[in-house]
């Protein structure tokens, strides 16, 4: 007696498979989110993880998922893992010092955050988590740094220059600032080499335009050597206050110096202020075209410089005139 085909072991599993073969074919595939729950929770997710593209970062290395220990692992080294898809924050010679460890997840979370770009935390909150808040605290502080932006200023991964900063020197400060405050016929060194912050401290300061000490509003004040500390932390105090001079300063009669004259004088000393603008000039010598203060009226000041002094016709008194190799009789 001949048994049907399908009581044959070998034939019924064939006869099986066919059947099924249905159901198999409509089954979704298999989710990582099916045992790991939550990872696209927060407000922002990791493009990957939105898309359930786990595999764009991970790779299953072994049979033994979920198992084993080392059954999965990143499809690069750990470090070098986010330049795969965002090769352009490491391509900079001054990086930010996770960016150039590899530790992007000190400032960023892989999976899921409730802030924007993964961050965990807002700015300027994440950047004290490393950054000392006191560091960046004065009476009177840049905005940028009052409104907690400390990216207007600065980038968060790599820059051409020094302190990730945006710009590399004035041009940096002049993203803000009007760039006509160091053009002139003459300008302040630091304006002209770039370097505002020996003179302006860039988050906060106990003086006033954020300055790293002391400058006199004032347009007159009795002169002591102490009395200008900006100023003298680069100039020698002797450009005002030695009497005779051939070295301290090129503004003397023969060897009498004439800051000194202008600063010295009882109850009227003239402050560096009255005649220099700290940034740029239309005259020589930083000298203002007009001094400012005075009320309605800007004293007019017209300086002409020579090989070996100048002349100065003032508002405040009449023409002189010096030489530092023959002194001019006034």
């Amino acid at each position: 007696m001949r048994h049907p085909l399908w009581t044959y072991p070998a034939v019924a599993l064939i006869m099986l498979g066919i059947l099924l073969l249905p159901a198999f074919a409509l089954a979704e595939p298999f989710k990582c989110s099916a045992c790991h729950r939550g990872l696209a929770s927060g407000a922002v997710a990791h493009k990957p993880v939105a898309a359930g593209e786990c595999l764009r970062c991970h790779q299953q290395l072994s049979d033994n998922h979920p198992l084993g220990k080392e059954s999965m692992g990143f499809i690069a080294p750990k470090e070098k893992l986010c330049a795969v898809c965002h090769p352009g924050v490491v391509q900079k010679p001054f990086l930010h010092k996770p960016v150039a460890e590899g530790k992007c997840t000190a400032c960023h979370l892989h999976h899921s955050s409730e802030h924007k770009s993964l961050l965990k935390a807002p700015t300027p909150a994440l950047c004290y988590g490393c950054h000392p808040k006191e560091r960046y605290t004065g009476i009177h502080k840049h905005a940028p740094v009052e409104n907690g932006e400390c990216l207007s200023c600065h980038d968060a991964h790599q820059s051409e220059g020094k302190s990730l900063l945006k710009k590399p020197g004035a041009q940096f400060c002049y993203l803000c600032h009007d760039p006509k405050l160091g053009m002139g016929k003459s300008t302040h060194k630091p304006v002209g080499t770039g370097e505002c912050v020996l003179c302006h401290a860039p988050h906060g300061s106990a003086y006033r335009k954020l300055l790293r000490a002391e400058y006199p509003t004032e347009l007159y004040r009795p002169f002591a050597t102490d009395a200008f500390p900006l100023c003298f932390a680069c100039h020698d105090p002797d450009l005002a206050a030695a009497v005779k001079t051939e070295q301290a300063t090129k503004f003397r009669n023969g060897d009498r110096n004439l800051h000194a004259v202008h600063v010295n004088k009882a109850g009227k000393g003239r402050s560096c202020k009255m005649c220099h603008d700290p940034h740029a000039s239309s005259q020589d010598r930083l000298i203002y075209p007009k001094a400012k203060g005075f009320g309605t009226w800007d004293i007019p000041i017209r300086f002409q410089a020579t090989d070996n002094g100048g002349g100065c016709s003032v508002g405040c008194h009449r023409t002189f005139r010096y030489d530092r190799v023959k002194a001019v009789e006034q």
